[in-house]
């Protein structure tokens, strides 16, 4: 079982996964993504992508695309089930609020999950990405002719891959990192805190609408994406409407559970999934109110029922991002709530900070100069997600909280975060890590808050883009592959 042979193995095709390989791709470090699925289909639901990479989509070409597919997020309005407000957080600086644009170089930016891969999937040859590869098991192992350590993936289907890198791409339910865990375990060295079972607090039932009329929905002719989200005092689910380009709305409904629940815990919340389930949720909410004083009914029935999905909301920091010649990235080692919406853009912040140590090694045969590398990228990334993973569970509990209290701690937490120069210093400090790859040729700074220093790398620039030949045959979202899969 020989297998094939490449210097990176990327285990996941999804936002963490396609930046990796990009970055790789600019940098002239061979890769190769296995991605499980048959075809690539993402939820169809709405992404945030932070000005925190921004910058960082501008060295790889792609700003311009993610802009012409978004809205510039705007800020939340938080309401009562009757629309009265609750308090705002204003990010396009109306009102006195905070002006992202001005302080920080771009807005946020809010676009389909399918948009943005296709944006991505464009910039990766089609030689690059293996389709139906559900991986298995890997092993540390010797180069068979050289005698080098390597490392080698067992895929489901019979093909074995051979790297010098193996990275665990693969989201919150990553199979790398249960097989990582697994071997530090027996061998002693897994902290306990990563050996507890993941517990899931929320239930969600997402979906995009139809375009929608902007007389019935005014928000929907806005030039911003102002979110509403609904809180209702009689009723567990609280309810997100988020304007999309083309006068749609991408809509959650969710509601925390009363007792975190495991995937062993035999709770139905976990184990019923499917249509029937969806259906069920869909029903149970129809009667909630709607984002201008119609119902939730309203929006699901201008939904398209393939693309609902009903998913359930997990959060976990795991101490453990690598070991041996595997590293994690993303989902895979810090899974946060959506509702402070910079999962995605910290996933892509991982990518980018890892991409560019590894392009300063001169070779990845010394494991003690890869993990040197791998410290380094857990030294910078994991303060930084900690408090990702931490401060969105402090605002889904903001939201969440019942009775009085709850409503009090909302006023006083949205005015405080209203009040621009009491939130400045808190959110300069969020946008502060504003990375870039090392290895390309850096973009302008454009806020007048400084982010984090620019880093050159020391072997020099790449100016040459690879990514942009006419050659390249390239994946889309929702593409089956004509031909066999390759091994």
């Amino acid at each position: 079982m020989p297998g094939t042979n490449t210097k990176v193995l990327i285990v996941g095709g999804g936002l963490a996964g396609l930046v990796l390989a990009i970055l790789l791709e600019r940098g002239g470090i061979d890769y190769l993504i296995l991605e499980q699925s048959v075809l690539i289909r993402p939820y169809g639901s709405l992404i945030v992508i932070s000005s925190l990479v921004l910058p960082l989509m501008e060295q790889l070409g792609v700003l311009e695309e993610i802009e012409r597919a978004s809205l510039p997020f705007g800020g939340i309005t938080l309401l009562r089930g009757d629309q009265s407000v609750v308090g705002k957080i204003v990010c396009d600086g109306r009102n006195g609020g905070l002006d992202y644009k001005q302080r920080y170089g771009h807005y946020d930016q809010c676009l389909l999950r399918p948009d943005l891969y296709n944006i991505l999937l464009s910039r990766i040859p089609k030689d690059r990405l293996k389709l139906g590869k559900r991986f298995v098991n890997f092993q540390h192992t010797l180069h068979p002719e050289t005698g080098a350590e390597q490392v080698m993936v067992r895929c489901s289907d019979g093909t074995y891959y051979r790297g010098d890198i193996l990275v665990g791409a693969d989201g919150a339910s990553s199979a790398v990192r249960q097989s990582l865990y697994r071997q530090m375990k027996d061998e002693g060295s897994l902290p306990k805190a990563d050996q507890e079972e993941h517990q899931y607090r929320h239930v969600s039932l997402i979906g995009v609408t139809n375009p929608l009329t902007a007389k019935k929905h005014p928000d929907l002719k806005e030039n911003f994406s102002h979110f509403k989200v609904i809180l209702n005092k009689n009723s567990p689910y609280m309810c997100w409407f988020m304007p999309l380009a083309g006068s749609r709305y991408s809509w959650l409904v969710s509601r925390s559970l009363d007792v975190p629940v495991t995937s062993s815990s035999g709770n139905a919340d976990f184990a019923d999934w499917g249509p029937d389930a969806t259906d069920e949720m869909s029903k149970a909410i129809r009667n909630l109110p709607g984002p201008d004083g119609g119902t939730m009914g309203e929006i699901l029935d201008n939904t398209d029922r393939q693309t609902v999905s009903r998913v359930i909301l997990e959060e976990r920091f795991f101490r453990t991002w690598y070991g041996g010649r595997t590293v994690l990235v993303g989902d895979a080692c810090h899974k946060s709530v959506p509702f402070t919406g910079k999962g995605a853009s910290e996933s892509m912040l991982d990518a980018v900070v890892l991409a560019s140590l590894l392009y300063d090694l001169p070779s990845f045969s010394n494991t003690d100069d890869l993990h040197e590398a791998f410290r380094n990228y857990h030294h910078i990334r994991s303060p930084v997600a900690k408090y990702v993973v931490d401060s969105s569970s402090q605002f889904g509990s903001l939201l969440t909280k019942e009775g009085w209290t709850g409503e009090l701690v909302r006023r006083i937490g949205l005015g405080i975060a209203t009040t621009g120069w009491i939130a400045r210093p808190q959110v300069d400090k969020a946008y502060y890590n504003r990375i870039q790859a090392s290895f390309l040729p850096p973009v302008p700074e454009r806020g007048t808050v400084p982010g984090r220093p620019h880093v050159v790398a020391s072997r020099g620039v790449v100016e040459k883009d690879r990514t942009k030949e006419a050659y390249y045959d390239h994946a889309r979202v929702d593409e089956f592959f004509a031909a066999p899969l390759s091994t």
